[in-house]
């Protein structure tokens, strides 16, 4: 048996929901066993404005985070066609799911089906902390619970969404919170959803939680009031990233989600022509293509499998060379300088 999971890296405290969720293997699966992507639930309603409205959850089964699209085949009186809508979690995560909705004004609609997936060039941070009770609350039957942002910047729209059961686990409705403009660094912030009142006497419990948000612009507290800017694109999942002034580096965890490891690519501020970087890899200096044009510094490497710690020497300072090595450099110089003379004017 599986139930609906919470997108990787997020972290969600939720109340049990009973042993109800047993019944989800009675859902019907509307793709091959083999296609890392599936439809696991559908059903539909018509709303209390006379609009049909077909719902269901999108599961992935696969190793890579997608973008999923979905199409529902639409007859009205101009015609048929088919309509699209994206799944209320713009980035499924793998071994995650996440709903969808269509709203159809008039006529009548076909059985939803999976139009298009695209592998989500993306990397979870695990930033946000949703905390939330399953069961429905109140009169108005209401999904509600606090979203918190542990990221060291703002996240902007961010909303949360569910999948409406009934208490037999049929999916009734899906649902998005209010979106919150801005959710700023260590925030924390009520949402609430509510289910459209033609099932809302129906509704039990909820599942298949999520959260979406736009993309952040994301930073670095270095300390005294100065901050790094960044940008990282890995599809992997990525851990207690932060800076560390004693090495001056971005250190984090990172586990691909690709069985075999994948591709890392970082872009800080270049601050001098000479800045030096280096990649370390598990404590191991690490081969990685490093170079700046002047205004920012390109760091790729790959990431093998597994669970990995990554620092990133080099982020804020151009690096000192020691004392010794002045040393070094000088007695050099003079002995060069030396032989020149000698050279010069033949002094045996």
């Amino acid at each position: 048996m599986r139930r609906c999971i919470p997108a990787a890296g997020m972290r969600i405290l939720a109340l049990p929901v009973l042993a109800i969720v047993a019944t989800l293997s009675l859902f019907t699966a509307s793709a091959h066993a083999e296609d890392p992507v599936k439809i696991i639930a559908q059903s539909s309603f018509v709303d209390s404005e006379g609009r049909l409205n077909v719902v269901g959850t999108v599961r992935n089964t696969g190793a890579l985070p997608v973008h999923v699209t979905m199409g529902l085949s639409v007859e009205d009186e101009s015609g048929s066609r088919v309509v699209q809508e994206q799944t209320y979690g713009r980035v499924i995560w793998p071994l995650n799911d996440s709903p969808f909705k269509f709203v159809v004004e008039s006529g009548t609609a076909g059985e939803p089906f999976i139009m298009g997936v695209q592998e989500a060039d993306a990397a979870n941070h695990g930033a946000i902390v949703l905390n939330y009770s399953s069961m429905a609350a109140g009169e108005e039957r209401a999904f509600v619970g606090t979203v918190k942002n542990t990221a060291p910047y703002d996240i902007h729209n961010v909303s949360v969404f569910a999948s409406v059961r009934s208490d037999n686990a049929t999916q009734l409705d899906t649902v998005r919170s209010n979106v919150i403009p801005v959710l700023k660094a260590g925030e924390e912030q009520l949402f609430a959803a509510m289910s459209d009142p033609a099932v809302r006497i129906e509704v039990y419990y909820y599942s298949c939680a999520g959260l979406d948000y736009d993309d952040p612009i994301t930073t670095l507290d270095a300390g005294g009031g100065k901050f790094i800017a960044y940008s990282l694109n890995a599809v992997a999942q990525v851990s207690s990233l932060s800076y560390e002034n004693a090495t001056d580096s971005i250190s984090f965890g990172i586990r691909p989600y690709a069985p075999n490891g994948g591709d890392l690519s970082l872009r800080i501020p270049q601050l001098s022509g000479n800045q030096t970087v280096a990649v370390m890899l598990d404590g191991e200096l690490h081969d990685a293509s490093i170079w700046g044009d002047g205004k920012t510094m390109y760091i790729d490497f790959f990431v093998p499998k597994g669970d990995h710690h990554v620092q990133i020497q080099g982020v804020r300072n151009v690096p000192e060379l020691p004392f010794a090595v002045f040393a070094l450099a000088t007695v050099t110089a003079g002995v060069v300088a030396l032989a020149r003379l000698k050279a010069a004017f033949k002094i045996s």
